[in-house]
């Protein structure tokens, strides 16, 4: 989920083929309640965190300032531990 335009991430996913839909949170609702939005007077923007949700729907782990390129592996890693 990203601050940005609905616009804007259909172009980030079709400029990296993703594989599925990016939801925009453009008042940055979701991103307050998570605690990762950062807001600078006229300027929100979504701090890089992932948070992975249990079947129940409760937070298993939080992941803060992650990297794009190792944020996926620790999270599949994670999921073989709560099976």
């Amino acid at each position: 989920m990203s601050v940005d335009g609905s616009g804007r991430l259909a172009q980030f996913a079709a400029k990296y083929r993703l594989p599925f839909v990016l939801l925009s949170d453009r008042g940055g609702t979701v991103a307050a309640r998570y605690g990762s939005l950062l807001n600078l007077g006229l300027l929100k923007l979504a701090r890089r965190n992932s948070f992975l949700i249990d079947p129940q729907g409760r937070i298993a782990k939080v992941y803060l300032a992650v990297s794009a390129a190792n944020n996926a592996q620790q999270v599949i890693d994670d999921l073989q531990q709560l099976k």
